[in-house]
């Protein structure tokens, strides 16, 4: 790669602020300390500009390059790395010293910045730094929770194992010498897995180049340096984002101050990924015999970062520890770091994220767990594409048991029961609670440790039985404990809903039911008499496998959009045998243990295989040759894309691996292009120097050994490189597999390569009849003589030209209007934002400028008001020449109630020109409602409502800005015939000037109901009232207008809105207006089919006398539909009248209406029902869908349905239409969707605007 410097990566002003999580009811220090007063501190991790020392070029004069070599590791003790380090950490303590707070960390070999306690001024300052680039609030993570070698053919004649000299250490052995940094819970360094010598006897040499330490003792005397036997060479624990040890040790008394392991997760992975060969397993998986690591004779170093419940159930971590620890992996100069740990699955500029870049540019191999959270989609962590991101799947072995009844009826389930229990009496546990326990509460058989040293099950009832459980609540193994703790002889645990079964190593025999065999069982139990007998359990090697474990996360990933490929492999994580801690299992020294926690082990073990046959591959060479040799898991078709985004490339084939023809492989100026495409998070220097040296910023062109495009429009090509790893010349021929309705063609189609040697290639995707908005799987491979190297597709086909996103992590966005400038080079977006200010969690006003043909973002301008409490804009104008943009909404002021705010920025800059505030004596608040600048340019007029602190006191008023100055030229109220709420809501200006129209909704005259229209008229030029005129509906309720438009030739405004009438509830009323005098023109009422709320929203003009309106009326049995109303003009009368009822005949609402510039379609927006079956049943979510109809005729041309990144809620708010000779017509949509998370209650929801080009004319 072409070396550049580019300040690894640079953040938006923008910093998410993460709440740290609670796990399993222990009270978590969110807030720890107070630092002056009563202001709380919190830990941030802060980000500076300058790089780290893994990526660190040598820019600042006087001190020299520490970025190592290809191949080299960091030198820690260098004096170049030393000075620079220095040099960080006083950038550190010098942003401390001007914001204040207290370091906890500073972070300078992997991550350029420290982490420190601050209040929450502090961290706003702290961002407002010029060197600071990022302040990020800690948030707590957590784990992700034999045969597996032989499984994965290790242990073959000729396989890996072998080609490295053997598991053992007499020929040097499989990982020797290579460094697995695993960070994690602890290390339990007793466990034979672990001994130095080997159990073959072969003793583990001091390994060169490795830098780092073991503590050298602990407070609480659990660990000594003697641990470091030569087997784990490094241990390390991180624990200053909970106080340190002693602020660890209040929160967590049980827990260990030092490496060792109190909750087994970190001893787990450290054993499956380089535990010792031929470890003979005791304990109750005794039966099981030997197990192995997958580099058994790597070393391992631990860096304890997460720490245990007392049940042991999970363990967790703030990611300031997280972080350091990872910092300190590299530093100490491990050759792979094993990362079972939960993470974002929408940010590639997270803390951690980036902190593995680094560590990858250092050359160091990253594998992750890819999350628990399936099989539900969009739910896989860890989006870096220079992360091996993990999914977990079954393997051939099982455990089986068997129990039978008195009944002779005979059920089986996963077992691990190391002996036979009964015949002996049968109970269910919902009836052997102790007096007064609850039975739902016994059902469950808590042990004491989960029922605050409380027992639940009475041992006069359980003595001498076999014991039915029911699954969940407590840790599946502590439901033995308790019957054990009773005095019974073994469990029937029955699953109380479709989920997956696992093998648990329990303290009495167990066997573990589906939920079909539930209640058969428990009705017998209670029956006279009722006995059952445990057989003990069978192993077996003959399951069929792979198949992806249900509890592992699946893609699509959130984060990018979907042109990311996630997970990236899969290897076993299910019911995998290996290394535990007794501490927390109740004496347990090997435990079975399931989830993409012990799948990541796999992979990273493999990888130091892998470099130890091939010590020149890069990280991202090791990376492809994992998936490009990856075989095909069982769960269907190899082509679905369902398969692949549980599989990713397929199953990990480790001797495939180790000859695998091609590798695609990238480096660090890969990824910040890659970056610089898909974030704002690089200097604009960085990306201009990338761009002249011809990196693609497009993320499809990232050359990942996988191709995911999640907006295919049209046609698309794709580059990707290949390099050949083989000893000799080798040609190879390309073919694609699946994407049914996608045409896919590879140029060139043959590659002939000599040894080493890089060719590129393209490959470009064109739909043909694939369905929109669904993802079509398939495979490119390259056949050669020898080798077979093949990459997983998945792409997208989308109606959008493009679409773009604006949000804030942890908060919801929403675009609310968009409007172009009149040359059609622009679209600009207001909407609210919650949190979009570091420091502010409250919604603020956020206004967003597009290129118009690409959707490159140009600007955002976030408006927070003198109180930073709350503002939200309610309309968007710009100015007839284009130069000014205009923004009105509501604003807390400094007084007791909400400001009116005009706000007009510099369209081409963003620049805030000026800003108004209008607010009246009253409490209760002024809101600007609407906008329209005059034809002239010179004036902005604006409507809205304000207050007089009195109940009910509240009128319209409209005011005048000279558009150039803010200067308000006049200002006028409007009090209604009735003694009720005024309130103005819609503005217009006529044609040619002279007139402002407004309407909203007016207390009427007494016995007029509710409330009215009301429609007032004023001279433009000095504000004087012209006429004023009410509307009452037949049914003296509530009358409320919508929207208001003027006619072409300028005679009559025209307003829409709902009306109550007799016996149809609310109907679409429509009035025509005389301009001059305020007379009524017409008006038409339509009342729905179903004769119940129609509520019309929008409403438009067009050419040739044309009138639509649109909105929301009560189908007949399908909820709310779009209708669409046209009319004369001039008459009244109707044209036609279209209703749309979306997919799931549930709610859908229009939300706007426009015509194309030459009149001839008719375009509506807004949010449309769509289901889907999931495991929980039928889901009904929102889709943005808009229609184009024929002007003419009603009947309808083309149908767009945008669908956003994960399946939740996405809502069309603002819609513009324009022509342009380049593109035609165009259509851009603006509103709220779903962009990332875990749907429904965790979903991110961001501003996102679509654009559509002429899309009735594609395929």
């Amino acid at each position: 790669m072409h070396p550049i410097s580019p300040q690894i990566p640079r953040r938006l002003a923008t910093a998410a602020a993460l709440t740290a999580l609670a796990v399993s009811g222990l009270a978590w220090p969110g807030s720890a300390s107070a630092a002056t007063g009563d202001e709380p501190q919190k830990t941030y991790i802060v980000q500076m500009i300058p790089d780290p020392v893994a990526t660190y070029e040598g820019d600042v004069a006087g001190l020299a390059r520490t970025k190592p070599e290809r191949g080299k590791k960091i030198q820690p003790r260098s004096a170049a790395v030393t000075e620079y380090a220095g040099h960080l950490k006083g950038q550190h303590d010098a942003a401390l010293k001007k914001a204040g707070g207290r370091k906890i960390y500073d972070y300078v070999y992997s991550f350029g910045g420290f982490a420190a306690k601050m209040t929450a001024e502090q961290a706003v300052k702290m961002r407002t730094l010029p060197d600071v680039v990022a302040v990020t609030e800690d948030k707590k993570v957590t784990v992700q929770t034999s045969s597996t070698p032989s499984f994965l053919g290790l242990d073959a004649r000729g396989g890996l194992w072998d080609q490295l000299g053997g598991p053992s250490g007499k020929k040097g052995g499989a990982g020797e010498d290579l460094i697995i940094g695993v960070i994690d819970s602890g290390i339990w360094a007793d466990n034979p897995s672990f001994a130095n010598p080997d159990p073959d006897g072969h003793a583990y040499r001091r390994v060169g180049g490795y830098t780092g330490t073991c503590d050298q003792g602990s407070p609480d005397d659990s660990w000594d340096a003697s641990l470091c036997d030569g087997k784990i060479v490094g241990a390390r624990h991180f624990d200053e984002g909970w106080g340190g040890d002693q602020g660890m040790k209040e929160f967590m008394p049980w827990e260990f101050a030092s490496p060792r392991d109190y909750n087994g997760h970190g001893t787990h992975t450290s054993s499956t990924a380089a535990g010792n060969h031929d470890v003979r397993v005791t304990g109750p998986a005794a039966g099981y015999g030997k197990i192995s690591g997958i580099a058994p004779r790597a070393r391992i170093a631990m860096y304890k970062a997460l720490w245990s419940t007392q049940a042991a159930d999970t363990a967790s971590g703030y990611n300031s520890d997280l972080v350091a620890a990872i910092d300190q992996a590299v530093a100490d100069g491990v050759d792979v770091i094993n990362y079972s740990v939960s993470g974002t699955s929408t940010d590639f500029l997270d803390p951690a994220e980036l902190s593995f870049l680094a560590a990858a540019d250092a050359g160091i191999f990253v594998s992750a767990a890819g999350g628990n959270s399936g099989p539900a989609a969009n739910t896989v962590a860890h989006p870096s594409p220079w992360i091996t991101t993990v999914a977990a799947g079954t393997h051939n072995r099982t455990t089986q048991g068997k129990v039978t009844l008195g009944n002779r009826t005979s059920y089986t389930g996963p077992s691990a029961a190391p002996t036979k229990a009964g015949p002996a009496p049968l109970i269910d546990a919902a009836t052997a609670g102790l007096p007064g326990a609850d039975p739902a509460k016994a059902a469950q058989c808590p042990a004491a440790r989960d029922n605050g040293g409380t027992a639940v099950l009475d041992p006069a009832k359980i003595k001498g039985k076999i014991v039915i459980c029911d699954r969940g609540v407590t840790p599946r193994v502590n439901k033995s404990v308790a019957v054990s703790e009773a005095g019974g002889l073994g469990v029937i645990l029955t699953n109380v809903d479709d989920d997956s079964l696992y093998t648990d190593l329990t303290s009495v025999p167990t066997v573990q039911l589906h939920v079909k065999d539930r209640q058969a069982v428990k009705d017998y139990a209670a029956t006279n008499g009722a006995t059952a007998t445990i057989e003990q359990a069978k192993v077996s090697t003959d399951a069929p496998a792979p198949y992806v474990a249900d509890f592992s996360s699946r893609g699509p990933i959130s984060a990018g959009g979907g042109d990311v490929l996630k997970p990236d492999v899969i290897a076993p994580g299910q019911d995998i045998l290996a290394a535990f801690s007794p501490a927390g299992s109740g004496g347990l020294d090997f435990n079975l243990s399931s989830g993409t926690s012990m799948a990541a082990p796999h992979i990273a073990g493999l990888a130091a295989l892998l470099k130890d046959l091939h010590p020149d591959w890069s990280p991202m060479a090791v990376k492809s040759a994992l998936m490009t040799s990856g075989t095909d898991v069982k769960d269907g078709p190899a082509d679905d894309s369902s398969v692949i985004f549980g599989a990713g490339a397929g199953h990990a084939a480790p001797n495939n691996a180790a000859d695998p023809g091609l590798v695609y492989d990238s480096g660090t100026n890969d990824w910040i292009a890659f970056l610089c495409g898909e974030t704002k998070g690089v200097t604009k220097e960085a990306c201009d120097e990338l761009k002249s040296e011809g990196y693609s910023f497009d993320p499809n062109d990232l050359n990942t050994p996988s191709i995911a495009i999640g907006r295919l429009t049209g046609t698309q090509t794709v580059t990707r490189k290949v390099t050949n790893v083989g000893r000799s010349t080798a040609k190879y021929t390309a073919s694609v597999t699946g994407l049914r309705g996608i045409k896919a063609k590879v140029s060139p189609s043959t590659l002939k390569l000599k040894a080493g040697e890089t060719k590129s290639f393209t490959v470009t995707f064109s739909r043909t009849t694939a369905a929109m908005n669904a993802y079509v799987g398939g495979h490119l491979t390259w056949k050669g003589n020898k080798h077979t190297v093949r990459i997983p597709l998945v792409l997208r086909p989308a109606q959008e030209t493009w679409a773009a996103s604006y949000g804030v992590a942890g908060g919801p966005d929403s675009g609310e209007y968009v409007t172009l400038d009149p040359k059609g080079e622009r679209v600009y977006v207001t909407g609210v934002s919650q949190a979009a200010t570091f420091g502010q969690d409250s919604r603020s006003m956020v206004t967003v400028a597009y290129d118009a043909v690409t959707g490159a973002e140009l600007w955002n301008k976030n408006y927070v008001g003198p109180e930073k409490a709350y503002d939200e804009p309610f309309g968007l104008e710009i100015s007839p020449d284009g130069s000014k943009l205009f923004v009105v909404g509501t604003s807390q002021g400094t007084g007791p109630g909400l400001d009116a705010v005009t706000i007009a920025y510099d369209s081409a800059s963003g620049e805030q020109l000026w800003e108004t505030r209008h607010t009246t004596q009253g409490s209760s608040g002024d809101y600007a409602k609407g906008a329209a600048v005059a034809p002239d340019g010179k004036t902005v007029y604006v409507t809205g409502m304000t207050s007089f602190g009195e109940a009910d006191k509240n009128d319209y008023f409209t005011a005048a800005y000279d558009t150039v100055t803010g200067k308000q030229s006049w200002y006028v109220q409007y009090d209604g015939p009735g003694s009720s709420t005024d309130d103005g809501r819609e503005i217009v200006v006529t044609p040619d000037g002279s007139k402002v129209v407004v309407t909203g909704q007016s207390a009427g005259p007494e016995g007029t109901g509710l409330t009215d229209w009301g429609t007032v008229s004023y001279e433009a030029a000095t504000g004087r009232q012209l006429w004023a005129a009410d509307l009452n509906g037949e049914d003296n309720g509530l009358d409320i207008p919508s929207a208001l438009a003027v006619t072409e030739d300028g005679k009559a405004v025209v307003v829409t809105g709902v009306t109550s009438n007799p016996g149809t509830l609310t109907d679409y009323t429509t009035v025509s207006y005389d301009v001059a005098t305020g007379e009524q023109l017409w008006s038409d009422t339509y009342d729905g089919p179903a004769h119940e709320s129609d509520t019309p929203h929008d409403i438009t003009v067009a050419p040739g006398g044309k009138l639509y309106v649109t909105g929301n009326t009560t189908g007949e049995g399908s909820g709310s539909d779009y209708t669409t109303v046209a009319y004369d003009a001039a008459t009244g009368a109707r044209s036609w009248v279209r209703s749309f009822d979306g997919t799931a005949k549930n709610e859908d609402y229009a939300y706007g209406v426009r015509t194309t510039p030459d009149g001839s379609k008719v375009v509506v927006i807004g949010g449309s029902s769509v289901s889907s079956e999931t495991d929980m049943g039928t889901a009904v979510t929102m889709d943005y869908v808009t229609i184009a109809y024929d002007a003419a005729t009603g009947e309808p041309i083309w149908t767009g349905r945008y669908d956003g990144n994960v399946a939740a809620g996405d809502s069309a708010n603002g819609l513009a239409v324009d022509a342009t000779s380049g593109n035609g017509v165009r259509i851009f949509v603006t509103g709220t969707s779903a962009t990332g998370g875990t749907p429904p209650n965790a979903a991110e929801v961001d501003m996102v605007t679509v654009a559509y080009f002429e899309p009735w004319k594609q395929s």
